[in-house]
C-alpha cells in the first residue's frame, strides 16, 4: 500500500499499491475508459441476504460485500458525436478485494430523443424509503448557441430493488434553471435519510460561466421529485490562485450523528493553459440548525484538497477520452474504522483509497469548534 500525505490533512492511503481496481476491458461498452464509481456496503442482514446471493452468484458464501456501480465508455461508438457512457457493476469484499464483475451493463443509454440518449454518467446510489435510488447524469445532444458543447446534461433517477435491475424514472430537474435560463445539471446525489420528512439532494446547476458553478441543494417530497432548488450551499476555495474553479457533489453523504453528515466532494480547477486539476474536499453538513432560506448555513466545517492527484494513474490521461490530473469520487463508505473512497483517476481508471474515520472527522470537528470559538469571540467584542 502507498502512503501519501497532503499538508495539514489526515493521511490518505492508496490501496492496492495505487494500481487500478477496475480498468477498461474487452472491445465493447467498457473498452475505452472505466471511472467514477458509486459504492454500496451491503451488510449480511436478513433483509439483504437475497440481494447478496444474487450479486455474488451461485456457490458463494453469504457475507458483507460492496457493490460498485461505475461508468464505462467504449473506445469507439460509430454514429455518435462522442462515445456514450454506460453503468457497469462489480462486486467486492468490504476491503475492496474483487469478487465478481458483471459482463453486461446494468444501465444503458436510452433510445433516440431521450434525456440520456448520449449516456448515463457518474452514478451515485442511495438506500432510501425501502429501495435503491441511482442518481446519474443523463446526456443528450442539444443544438443551442448558448450551449457551446452541443449537449446538455440532466440529473436523472433510476430505481432498483436488487442493485442489478433498474427502472428509469427520468430527468428530475428539467433544463430550465434559475431565472428561466437554459442550463444543464450534474452531480446529483441523495442524502441517505429524510430530513424533517423530506428528501434532500445535492446537485450542481451548469449555469453561467464555469467559474460560478457551485454545489447546491434541492428538496422534494419523494425521491422521484419534483425537486425545488433552494440555492447554493458552497463554492470553491478561490484563494488558491487558479484560473477558474468550481465545485460539485461527490459520494453519498455519510451520517456521523443525528442530522449531521460527512460529505466527500470535489473541486475542479482550470490552471494556466486550461490544464485541469480535480481534488477531493470534505465537509460537515448539519441540518439541526440550518436555515433553508440560507443554504450556506448547512456547512459547519470544510477541509479543501485533502486528496490531490499524485500517482501516475491519477495524473496521466493515457487515452483520447481521458482527462489528466483528476481524482473524482462518487462512492465512499465506512468499514472497520476506515472511510473507503472509490474514485476515478485521470478519467480512465477506478482506484481506491482509505482514510481514518477518526482522523478525518476529528479534523473537521476541530475546524468546526475553532469557527464557533472565533464567532463567539467576535460577538462578545
Amino acid at each position: 500500500m502507498t502512503l501519501i500525505t497532503t499538508p495539514s490533512s489526515p493521511v490518505v492511503e492508496r490501496l492496492f499499491d495505487g494500481l487500478p481496481l477496475i480498468s477498461p476491458a474487452g472491445d465493447g461498452w467498457e473498452s475505452g475508459v472505466t471511472f467514477n464509481s458509486s459504492a454500496v456496503l451491503l451488510k449480511a442482514t436478513d433483509e439483504n441476504v437475497p440481494v447478496i446471493r444474487q450479486l455474488l452468484g451461485p456457490d458463494q458464501v453469504v457475507r458483507d460485500i460492496v457493490a460498485l456501480h461505475y461508468r464505462g465508455r467504449p473506445k469507439t461508438d460509430p454514429g455518435f458525436a462522442f462515445t456514450r457512457s454506460y453503468v457497469g457493476l462489480s462486486i467486492h469484499e468490504p476491503d475492496l478485494t474483487p469478487i465478481r464483475r458483471f459482463e453486461a451493463p446494468v444501465l444503458s443509454p436510452s433510445d433516440e430523443n431521450s434525456v440520456d440518449v448520449q449516456g448515463t454518467e457518474d452514478p451515485r446510489v442511495t438506500w432510501l424509503d425501502g429501495a435503491w435510488w441511482m442518481v446519474y447524469c443523463g446526456v443528450q445532444p442539444f443544438d443551442r448557441p448558448e450551449l457551446q458543447e452541443g449537449w446538455i446534461a440532466s440529473v436523472c433517477v433510476a430505481k432498483s430493488e436488487n442493485l442489478v435491475d433498474w427502472t428509469k424514472v427520468g430527468a428530475i430537474d428539467g433544463t430550465a434553471c434559475r431565472n428561466g435560463e437554459l442550463c444543464g445539471n450534474k452531480d446529483g446525489v441523495l442524502f441517505p435519510d429524510r430530513i424533517e420528512g423530506r428528501v434532500m439532494m445535492l446537485h450542481r446547476p451548469l449555469q453561467g460561466d464555469i467559474d460560478t458553478w457551485e454545489t447546491a441543494i434541492a428538496v422534494a417530497d419523494e425521491p422521484e421529485g419534483p425537486y425545488v432548488d433552494l440555492g447554493n450551499v458552497h463554492g470553491p476555495d478561490r484563494s488558491q490562485g487558479h484560473h477558474k474553479s468550481w465545485t460539485g457533489a461527490g459520494a453519498v453523504p455519510i451520517k456521523i450523528a443525528e442530522g449531521r453528515y460527512l460529505s466527500i466532494e470535489h473541486t475542479g480547477n482550470y490552471m494556466e493553459g486550461k490544464q485541469r486539476k480535480y481534488v477531493l474536499d470534505a465537509f460537515i453538513y448539519d441540518f439541526n440548525d440550518w436555515d433553508p432560506t440560507r443554504p450556506e448555513t448547512l456547512v459547519k466545517a470544510r477541509l479543501d484538497g485533502f486528496m490531490e492527484p499524485e500517482t501516475d494513474f491519477e495524473v496521466k490521461g493515457p487515452f483520447e477520452d481521458s482527462v489528466a490530473n483528476v481524482v473524482f469520487a462518487c462512492g465512499a463508505y465506512v468499514h472497520d474504522g476506515w472511510i473507503y473512497i472509490v474514485y476515478g483517476g485521470g478519467d480512465t481508471y477506478i482506484l481506491a483509497a482509505r482514510i481514518s474515520y477518526d482522523a478525518l472527522v476529528g479534523e473537521l470537528l476541530l475546524r468546526e469548534a475553532s469557527q464557533e470559538f472565533e464567532a463567539a469571540e467576535m460577538n462578545a467584542a
